[in-house]
């Protein structure tokens, strides 16, 4: 009968060594990275709006494209912190995105409010709203696919959570780069045609989230 001592030997040479796990820091830069590619190639393929300069010094604009910007980044962070089941033992981080979120709903709603003056054309709204929920759907598919593909490989216990960020993530690239190339500043379109489809797809990530990241 093999000794303990030998039997300890045998397991040891027999055991693989694990690969060192990135850092959460690291794999999110990689991830970003990656987004950063695709984002320049959609906005390439969208084009910039031709008052694109003049908007970049309205402070309302700026805040929101700000937010935005932050949106993408906090999701994408959160995603990667979600992977852990202790969340790399910070766990209040994950509550960026949702807060993040939340102002860019006080800045359009805030806009509206201070620019009721105006009259908005219904009928323009409800002739190019599906179009832009659309495009947002469409150009959020491929940021969706990378995030989850990247998500796989954790051990999530916030599928749900975790799923609403990968979302949250590529939406957050197709509203920037609808917001950069529409021209228009009408805040009843953005609420219902931007922003609560970001929303919704969200919630649809949630949902994809518990399937596909399930153990």
């Amino acid at each position: 009968m093999t000794n303990t001592n030998d039997l300890i030997a045998q397991l040891s040479g027999e055991a693989k060594p694990q690969q060192r796990s990135i850092k959460p820091a690291r794999l999110a830069l990689r991830l970003l990275a990656v987004l950063l590619i695709y984002a320049i190639g959609a906005q390439a393929i969208s084009g910039l709006r031709p008052d694109l300069i003049s908007k970049l010094t309205d402070f309302w604009y700026e805040a929101e494209i700000v937010s935005l910007l932050f949106l993408v980044l906090t999701s994408a962070f959160a995603s990667i912190m979600a992977m852990a089941p202790d969340a790399y033992q910070k766990p209040a981080l994950l509550k960026l995105p949702y807060v993040v979120f939340a102002v860019i709903v006080v800045l359009v709603v805030t806009q509206y409010v201070t620019t009721t003056h105006i009259e908005y054309p219904i009928i323009g709204i409800e002739t190019n709203g599906l179009q832009c929920a659309l495009c947002l759907a469409g150009l959020a598919i491929i940021p969706s696919a990378i995030v989850f593909a990247v998500l796989k490989k954790g051990a999530s216990i916030r599928p749900l959570q975790a799923g609403a960020f990968a979302v949250f993530t590529a939406t957050g690239i197709g509203c920037l780069t609808l917001r950069l190339a529409e021209q228009t500043d009408n805040m009843m379109h953005l609420a219902l045609w931007h922003y609560l489809p970001t929303l919704c797809f969200a919630m649809l990530g949630a949902i994809l989230g518990k399937f596909l990241l399930k153990w």
